[in-house]
């Protein structure tokens, strides 16, 4: 009997235990499914952030694409001649620059294009909002041509240039000139330094000192011994080009802020919080230029070490060389480019009996004078420079009788011998004199140019354009006065504020004469005189073949994919060369999309910043 009640209890005491067993096994099973559920979710999540990553990176890679596009197109342009960039809308401001689609999609999210952005300049000359163009290096100051026109006028070739009449008036020329040359060397160097916003003399001497080919100091500069060797990490300053503008940080009181302005994202505007910033330091309303406060872009924004033109005409021919020691194909060439015997004959002579026009000055001491006369009018360095004009005119006799000039004196000159007189530039001819012996009398003849506006304005584009006198294939450094910023302008010795505040007006008026395409212009419309246009031509121009390009690639409906390149291409060659390359990406977009460019149906796809 208890062991049937024993059976009893156990057979009951194990249906309870399996139904608990069952329940566990039930819960077991829904911890299970659960955490598998989640681990699935958790996989989906991944896949679904790999998903969104890979999509961004392609949007990215897309957008670099883009951006990489661009600088290809703008390497196809600057390939062009100067007259077929013109044709093509230009350079300063250009269609083919703008909202450049480059992959065609149905959906703006998808949809690639690139613009070019670049500061412009407002009617003052100022940096001023942005346009969809290229920056044009040749509208900057050099500053390793700069250190060349410093070497120049230390050489000695300010005297030299000059020339003169008897051994007297030689020697004296030669004696005064080396007497003022250190400072007209400063004065030229510095002035254009010094024109520069925020810009101090010591700072412009220390730049100079760091770049010159001497260990020289100059009054308020640095050189190794004195500054960089006392460093307590010394080193040597270059004494040489520069190969990028950064090394200016290098230079005494040179600080980033001085160098790079206020515009931290670098594309040539500054925003809110970049002006904010910079009214904290410089005050709105003052309207000046304050030493040692940065522009608003920096000086970077103002100088450059790559600019160049090509030695060719508009259309990419090559120029005739007026000094060449052939004179009898210079001849020929000549007559067929000019069309006027008398003129090509002429210049022939000029290689054998020539003085070049002008008061007999050399171009280098007038500009020097012009320099001195703004910036030390009635000073000692003026009266000095007065003085060596004087004798380098002291040989021509202003009552010497002229005669004009006709080809059939050309059968008297022989040509199969080369002249032993170089054409300075091409200026020259115009008031030039050639003086021919002929038995016992010395006969002048006049250049059949002399100079007055009607020719200037007739010839100066065919005689700029098709002649040169160096071999050189690419001129460097001269500054573009058509695009230049005033504060440029204003460094060049010679030209005083109210000249270029009315280049500046003149720049406005949208003119197409084909003379503006010349630097000869400020003649032609008479803002200089012929002889200070020969002052400054070395100086100045219109051109330009080497560009700095800020390229954004971005998708129209999808501000996650963007990227920014900066880049400058020098079209001076046979081949356009990427003579710098940056990514700007981390420094974000540069403007938003709406600026850069974008179709009606993306404003619709959440576009926009």
């Amino acid at each position: 009997m208890q062991r049937l009640e024993w059976i009893r209890w156990d057979s009951s005491t194990m249906r309870k235990t399996q139904k608990r067993r069952r329940g566990f096994v039930l819960i077991l099973v829904l911890v299970v499914v659960a955490i598998a559920t989640l681990a699935c979710f958790t996989f989906m999540r991944s896949m679904l952030n790999a998903k969104d990553d890979s999509q961004i990176s392609i949007r990215r890679f897309q957008a670099r694409m883009c951006a990489e596009s661009g600088l290809q197109a703008v390497r196809l342009f600057v390939a062009q001649p100067r007259q077929v960039r013109l044709d093509m809308g230009g350079d300063w401001e250009n269609d083919m620059f703008y909202a450049r689609n480059v992959i065609p999609n149905a959906a703006a999210s998808q949809r690639g294009n690139f613009t070019l952005i670049a500061p412009s300049l407002g009617s003052s000359g100022g940096y001023e909002g942005i346009r969809f163009g290229l920056q044009n290096e040749s509208a900057k100051l050099n500053l390793n041509t700069l250190a060349q026109l410093d070497a120049m006028a230390s050489s000695g070739d300010l005297g030299a240039a000059a020339g003169g009449g008897d051994d007297a008036s030689g020697d004296a020329l030669s004696s005064l000139a080396s007497s003022m040359t250190s400072s007209v060397s400063s004065d030229l160097s510095s002035q254009m330094l010094m024109a520069l916003p925020g810009m101090t003399i010591e700072v412009a001497d220390a730049i100079l000192d760091f770049i010159d080919a001497d260990d020289e100091m100059r009054e308020y500069g640095a050189e190794f011994d004195d500054y960089y060797g006392t460093l307590q990490t010394p080193y040597r300053p270059p004494n040489g080009p520069l190969t990028s503008i950064e090394q200016l940080l290098l230079v005494r009181g040179v600080t980033p802020q001085l160098l790079f302005g206020f515009d931290q994202d670098r594309n040539g505007v500054l925003d809110d919080q970049e002006m904010q910033q910079m009214n904290m330091v410089a005050p709105m309303g003052t309207g000046e230029s304050i030493e040692g406060v940065p522009p608003p872009l920096g000086w970077a924004a103002y100088m450059t070490l790559h600019s160049m033109e090509k030695n060719v005409t508009r259309n990419g021919e090559v120029r005739i060389n007026i000094n060449s020691d052939d004179l009898e194909t210079l001849y020929a060439d000549l007559t067929s480019v000019l069309g006027d015997e008398n003129l090509a004959s002429f210049m022939i002579a000029f290689r054998h009996f020539g003085k070049a026009g002008g008061d007999g000055s050399s171009p280098l001491v007038t500009l020097a004078s012009m320099a001195a006369e703004e910036s030390d009018p009635g000073g000692a360095l003026g009266s000095q420079i007065d003085a060596l004009g004087a004798l380098a005119g002291g040989g021509q006799n202003a009552n010497q009788q002229t005669q004009p000039w006709s080809s059939d004196l050309l059968a008297g000159i022989d040509m199969t011998q080369s002249g032993s007189v170089k054409f300075n530039q091409v200026l020259d001819v115009f008031g030039a004199t050639v003086t021919i012996q002929q038995g016992n009398n010395q006969i002048v003849y006049e250049s059949p140019l002399m100079g007055t506006p009607g020719e200037l304005a007739l010839l100066t584009p065919l005689l700029m354009d098709n002649l040169t006198t160096v071999d050189a294939d690419a001129i460097p450094g001269r500054v573009n006065i058509m695009q230049c910023p005033a504060e440029v302008m204003r460094g060049i010795p010679g030209l005083a504020d109210e000249i270029v505040d009315q280049i500046l007006q003149a720049r406005e008026d949208g003119s197409e004469s084909e003379t503006r395409f010349y630097e000869t212009w400020l003649a032609v419309e008479g803002y200089l005189t012929i002889d200070q246009m020969r002052a400054i031509l070395p100086l100045v121009t219109c051109g330009g073949d080497v560009y700095k390009a800020q390229i954004v690639g971005y998708l129209e409906g999808n501000a996650a994919g963007s990227s920014r390149i900066e880049a400058i291409v020098s079209g001076a060659g046979e081949v356009p060369m990427i003579q710098f390359y940056r990514r700007l990406t981390h420094l974000g977009r540069g403007a938003d999309i709406a600026t850069l460019g974008q179709r009606f149906d993306a404003t619709f796809a959440g576009a926009g910043m």
